[in-house]
């Protein structure tokens, strides 16, 4: 009997890659054959998953718009399986526009259930490193997406982009912790993550980066939803990490993602020794907003002024090629002209390498969905094309809205 063939098409955000690249391999442990076809529906696969992302409505607009290409494309009689986190943010679309078997980021053992394997999904040790084999990248890999990808960027900006994505390929990646309990009013993800759990002890951590770079990796990336609230179901925190990490005496680059700024203080140690090592390659903090009333309404806990300035000091002692970017709501619910104008002169102080640029979207059960002051989509975009108009390097700025 020929061996039934899986396509994995991803949608959902790197965080992912290494949860996907286990489900990969306990495929091809039970017998299966991954399809090698990255850029298109596999009109040969047996299996289709498709995993999305429901971080804004138009993320959660490409889902099902991917969704519609594979009905389309796939063979008569093939499987599609729904996972990524819309199937947890807006279970009632779902069950409208697909109706099949589904699973989430706190859900794998669903699969375990969907497909009655020998192997069990749990079995297998989540990897490192992640191929493209068998991997439909459809956000830069279909036409529509990719024109969709690239509407609003400069060709410099797209060149950038594409340099970060040639990089990952050469980093070893350690994923830290899964979930998160920051609570942020905007944020539906967290429904479909579940909260902070699983941390590593430092000790492993450690234990992996050594096997990475006894491996030759050069490039290393921590990754966890909320990467900066590691260890606090532990007993530890990331500073403590940092600071064992920053005690290995091979050299390597670190890249530090998704950083929730109100965790900097318990990290600014032992990233300034970092910096000063001249190891730190990337720090991706998403400040969200200049303003301390609006990030009070989103529920980010920091205050803006001794974030700007651990940020600037941490700039002054890194290196030249230091890169940190971050992110940006824009039309969050009665932000006013002047508040996205604090935004703006942080972002221009700063000189982020990029900025991501969210226009605010209510999401399903959300806190921030309910707040007065909602704007309209229109007045979003007019507000988010003001956001970019006022940043001095607009080629760092990537939109993200509808």
């Amino acid at each position: 009997m020929m061996a039934q063939k899986v396509q994995i098409i991803i949608k959902s955000c790197d965080r992912r890659v290494l949860e996907l690249e286990q489900v990969k391999n306990w495929f091809v442990a039970n017998g299966y054959k991954i399809s090698k076809n990255h850029w298109s529906v596999d009109k040969t696969a047996d299996i289709i998953i498709l995993t999305t992302c429901g971080v804004t409505q138009l993320h959660e607009d490409f889902t099902f718009e991917t969704l519609e290409r594979i009905k389309e494309g796939k063979k008569p009689g093939a499987k599609i399986i729904l996972g990524g986190c819309v199937p947890e943010i807006n279970p009632e679309r779902v069950a409208r526009e697909f109706g099949g078997a589904t699973f989430s980021p706190k859900s794998y053992e669903k699969l375990d259930e969907i497909f009655d394997m020998p192997a069990k999904l749990d079995e297998f040790e989540r990897p490192n490193r992640y191929k493209m084999e068998g991997v439909y990248r459809s956000d830069v890999g279909n036409t529509l997406d990719a024109v969709k990808f690239v509407a609003h960027l400069s060709p410099r900006a797209i060149m950038r982009g594409l340099r970060l994505r040639a990089n990952n390929r050469k980093t070893f990646y350690i994923q830290i912790h899964e979930g998160c309990s920051m609570g942020c009013t905007y944020c539906a993800i967290q429904k479909a993550i579940g909260p902070l759990r699983n941390s590593k002890p430092i000790e492993t951590v450690i234990s992996e980066f050594r096997e990475g770079l006894s491996k030759g990796y050069k490039y290393f990336r921590l990754i966890g939803d909320c990467a900066g609230s590691y260890g606090l179901d532990i007993k530890t925190n990331l500073g403590q990490l940092l600071a064992e990490i920053a005690k290995i005496e091979e050299p390597f680059h670190l890249e530090l993602t998704d950083i929730n700024p109100v965790f900097l203080k318990v990290i600014f140690d032992p990233v300034k020794k970092l910096c000063q090592q001249k190891r730190l390659a990337t720090l991706y903090i998403p400040i969200q907003s200049g303003n301390d009333r609006v990030l009070g309404l989103m529920h980010r806990r920091y205050d803006i002024e001794e974030t700007k300035r651990m940020l600037l000091e941490l700039k002054e002692s890194a290196p030249k090629d230091f890169r940190i970017g971050t992110s940006v709501i824009v039309g969050f619910p009665s932000e006013t002209e002047e508040e996205l104008k604090d935004t703006i002169d942080i972002c221009n102080l700063m000189k982020f390498d990029w900025i991501y640029c969210h226009g605010f979207s209510p999401r399903p059960g959300t806190p921030a969905a309910d707040l007065p002051g909602q704007y309209t989509e229109e007045e979003v975009m007019e507000k988010v094309d003001r956001f970019r108009d006022g940043i001095a390097d607009r080629d760092s700025v990537v939109l993200d809205f509808k």
